[in-house]
């Protein structure tokens, strides 16, 4: 049986769908918890939800889905990062709008244009079927990008997550930090979602740190156990989607979900 299963991995698209699938996850893995330390997850679906629409901008217009969508959730963010001025508009109110909009301009987009509309459908739930060896090359270029400077600046991203009070009255530009931040998770999100879809995107981004977030104590643990549970969920996914035919995304986004109700049930039963 164990190495019927092995055997499944010997298909060249199941090397890159998996590839793709472990890649996306340590990274939206990486982000999402910082997301949830910082308490900015509707943030995180907002953005995901703009680089969406900057892929179908991109197919609606001929021009590469990368580069709309690097341009969208850069611009988003710009103006997320200024302050509002207006007493009856909130922070979370905008961040809605925001997602709204661009969920419903996407659809519009997909559904006017023929190349877009045949790719709709994994744009917003995703196949990691599809993905080739040049999204592995692409995304393992943003890994080795984003690991680089999230461990040289690790400890401030860390600082300014948990206390944002604290880190400025230490002298920290928390606004500077942000930008940062949120530019790594723009470069991010501006790839995975054309690879890998909305819905798994978020999924991973949220669900692993979750689940990390519940069983550690110590922040680095809260890492590694998120990639550990995303990345088994990765496997188990794509091993049910060639067996039973189930779309890939999905299927995994479904395991990510079982595994933190699992995970949430195992603890009740520790901590009574």
């Amino acid at each position: 049986m164990f190495s019927e299963m092995i055997a499944i991995f010997h298909e060249p698209f199941m090397q890159t769908a998996t590839l793709t699938g472990l890649l996306s996850v340590w990274l939206c893995s990486l982000v999402g918890v910082f997301l949830l330390l910082r308490r900015t997850v509707f943030i995180g679906i907002a953005l995901s939800e703009v680089a969406a629409l900057g892929v179908a901008v991109g197919l609606f217009l001929g021009l590469s889905p990368l580069v709309t969508a690097l341009f969208f959730v850069f611009l988003t963010m710009v103006l997320f990062s200024f302050p509002l001025r207006e007493k009856n508009t909130s922070r979370e109110g905008l961040v809605g709008l925001t997602y709204a909009f661009c969920a419903a301009l996407a659809v519009i987009l997909i559904a006017k244009n023929p190349l877009a509309e045949a790719k709709g459908l994994n744009l917003i739930s995703g196949n990691l079927i599809y993905s080739s060896w040049t999204d592995v090359r692409d995304l393992t270029l943003v890994a080795a990008i984003v690991l680089g400077v999230f461990g040289t600046f690790f400890k401030e991203l860390i600082f300014v997550s948990f206390d944002r009070t604290t880190a400025t009255t230490c002298g920290f530009k928390t606004q500077v930090w942000d930008i940062f931040y949120y530019t790594m998770v723009g470069l991010i999100f501006s790839l995975t979602v054309r690879i890998c879809g909305v819905i798994f995107v978020f999924a991973s981004l949220i669900i692993p740190a979750m689940v990390g977030l519940i069983f550690a104590k110590k922040t680095k643990h809260i890492f590694i156990i998120a990639f550990i549970g995303g990345s088994v969920c990765v496997l188990c996914g794509m091993i049910l989607s060639f067996l039973f035919d189930f779309p890939s995304s999905p299927t995994i986004v479904v395991l990510y979900a079982l595994l933190f109700i699992l995970t949430a049930v195992c603890q009740s039963i520790l901590n009574r």
